[in-house]
């Protein structure tokens, strides 16, 4: 493994900015039906698609400041996964999202970058208000939002999906005890 620059960095976690050629580490996660169970009802994602979600993380981050980081796991130097704050198909919002391997299932990576993603957004990128949406079945996400703080922000459906969204803002965020 090459060394990169990481952007944040967790006590198990790097968290960095994508290259375009990262697009080939997330396809092993972005093809596995049980990770994409709630990302899109277990389709696997095309070469092309994940392509274009490695892409814009490049540019959000190079015009914004922020993205949805590239998750290497310090232990092992291996990749496992994305979190961090990008924008949810067309909705206006910043929105917090992660997706792990499935060998890392389990072990709180999700949160402990989802924490370090929003202070990042908050305090360098100065976000205003960041949402989380999820399949409304899916609980092991919502539990990481309200981990994070974030609260219940409604119900809404999208293309025949029932879907949750919670949601958190800066002053919100400054006044919630540390985790």
């Amino acid at each position: 493994m090459k060394e990169r620059p990481a952007i944040l960095e967790t006590s198990r976690l790097l968290l960095d900015a994508w290259q375009g050629s990262d697009w080939e580490d997330l396809r092993p996660i972005a093809t596995d039906v049980e990770v994409m169970r709630y990302i899109s009802g277990g389709v696997p994602w095309s070469d092309g698609q994940i392509q274009d979600f490695v892409n814009r993380q490049a540019k959000l981050f190079a015009e914004r400041g922020f993205c949805r980081w590239r998750l290497t796991e310090k232990a092992s130097g291996e990749f496992i996964g994305f979190c961090g704050v990008g924008f949810w198909q067309t909705f206006p919002e910043p929105e917090i999202g992660w997706w792990l391997a499935r060998k890392w299932w389990g072990r709180g990576l999700a949160t402990e970058a989802a924490r370090a993603a929003l202070r990042d957004a908050f305090e360098r990128v100065r976000l205003e208000r960041i949402v989380s949406v999820a399949m409304a079945g899916n609980t092991a996400s919502t539990r990481i939002m309200e981990k994070l703080g974030l609260e219940f922000d409604g119900e809404f459906e999208n293309e025949g999906v029932r879907l949750v969204r919670y949601a958190i803002d800066r002053a919100g965020y400054g006044a919630r005890p540390p985790a």
